[in-house]
């Protein structure tokens, strides 16, 4: 076949399911950002507790890591759209009853465990889901712009959505947990309308074992892939250490501002330009994507946050601390994207969601760590030795990086440059 005449696919700005994807994620993240900001001030005006806020945030986070291997096993059986459609119908009903429960002044710790409990039972599988899904809708040469945009969409949610939460509760107090709940019935609309291809299902030639040890394989199936696959074992160290390391720098930033006299500024500053380079590095993630090979991509970012993260032990004016906080977080997401896109595109369709699932779980199980950890040296070493203790942890990462026979391994999904005169298609309603 002539390369002028071979089919290509349409970008990304006219795939109407990738764009009724994003837009769903993006209605519900902003949704929950905005709840999240609001949960504990319902909770310390109804209960008067301050510990109930961290019996609840401490529930969740349980119940997300207990319900992670079982939802990849849901979201590999049945269908995926329905799964992330279920999803969204059940939390927006968990959200209207909590705002039910808000405009009655019934706000209690059960009632708010509860919704954590449901919230994230019904979170778990629709992470998973949508990203198995949008390997169904993105060709592979595409897949590291589109994860750009997904972490840009992240990092906006993560920036404005305290704001609107914050907005929404000075108007009235249960204004944010009804817009999550409309939120989660949007994204329910927008993945409803998405065409997705019918799934295969792979033949089982093997003798079937007995039911017990088919659903404790079928559960660990994600781990094991993972185990047997040296890409996907680095993903999880680099992850892992990356967790760990910048756990512990934001606790010590943290208390470093807390200290200082003008601790609510400091810390402000910090969040703000944290998440501003996380913006910022997310809406250039696919340009370097497509500048440099993946393996390449990834030794630069973690070399450079590796030799960056040290300034931060230098004692310096806050302006210095918050611009190179910012440029510590501006070169993850890239490395991020091609090591997502990498992993979207070489695991089987049918170990999509426990794969997807264990390497967001078993990554999570590290983060309550790094905090700790620096929390503990905080007790006896000054803040600077701290710092150079996670930045000691992040110039680790980049070595075992250089040397990792898994990182070498990651596919190149880079699209091939289009020859002088060849055109693009229409997209196929």
């Amino acid at each position: 076949m002539d390369h002028t005449t071979m089919p290509t696919a349409p970008p990304l700005r006219r795939n109407r399911d990738y764009h009724l994807l994003w837009t769903a994620h993006a209605l519900s993240a902003f949704g929950s950002q905005a709840s999240y900001i609001a949960l504990p001030l319902v909770l310390l005006a109804q209960t008067h507790s301050a510990a109930d806020f961290g019996i609840v945030t401490f529930a969740e986070a349980l119940f997300a890591v207990l319900a992670g291997l079982p939802a990849g096993l849901l979201v590999d059986r049945l269908s995926r759209k329905a799964v992330m459609v279920g999803c969204d119908l059940g939390r927006a009903l968990t959200f209207t009853a909590l705002t039910a429960a808000v405009l009655a002044h019934r706000v209690s710790l059960p009632l708010a465990l509860a919704v954590a409990l449901g919230n994230s039972v019904l979170s778990a599988p629709f992470s998973p889901a949508a990203s198995a899904t949008l390997r169904n809708v993105v060709p592979p040469g595409q897949l590291t712009t589109a994860l750009s945009l997904s972490q840009a969409r992240a990092a906006g949610a993560t920036l404005l959505g305290p704001l609107l939460g914050a907005a929404l509760y000075a108007v009235a107090p249960a204004l944010p947990f009804a817009a999550d709940a409309a939120s989660y019935l949007a994204s329910a609309v927008c993945i409803g309308l998405l065409r997705l291809p019918r799934r295969r299902r792979p033949a089982v030639n093997a003798p079937a074992p007995s039911p017990e040890r088919a659903l404790l394989r079928e559960l660990t199936a994600g781990l094991t892939e993972i185990r047997r696959s040296p890409f996907l074992r680095y993903t999880l160290a680099n992850a892992a250490l990356v967790n760990f390391a910048f756990g512990g720098i934001v606790l010590t930033l943290m208390t470093q501002g807390a200290d200082s006299g003008s601790g609510p500024v400091h810390n402000s500053v910090i969040i703000a330009t944290s998440g501003i380079g996380s913006l910022l590095g997310a809406l250039t993630a696919a340009r370097a994507g497509r500048a440099f090979a993946p393996r390449a991509l990834v030794l630069t970012v973690c070399w450079s946050t590796a030799l960056l993260t040290p300034l931060l032990a230098v004692p310096a004016p806050l302006p210095f601390t918050a611009t190179v906080t910012a440029l510590c977080c501006l070169a993850p997401p890239a490395a991020n994207t091609v090591i997502t896109a990498a992993r979207l595109s070489t695991v089987p369709d049918e170990l999509q969601g426990r794969v997807q699932s264990a390497c967001a779980v078993l990554p999570a199980l590290i983060v309550p760590f790094g905090p700790l950890a620096s929390g503990l040296l905080l007790d006896h070493l000054p803040a600077g030795a701290v710092l150079l203790a996670n930045a000691a942890i992040l110039l680790l990462l980049a070595i075992v990086s250089t040397t990792s026979a898994g990182l070498r391994r990651i596919p190149d999904l880079r699209e091939p440059s289009r020859p002088t005169g060849s055109r693009t298609p229409s997209a196929v309603a």
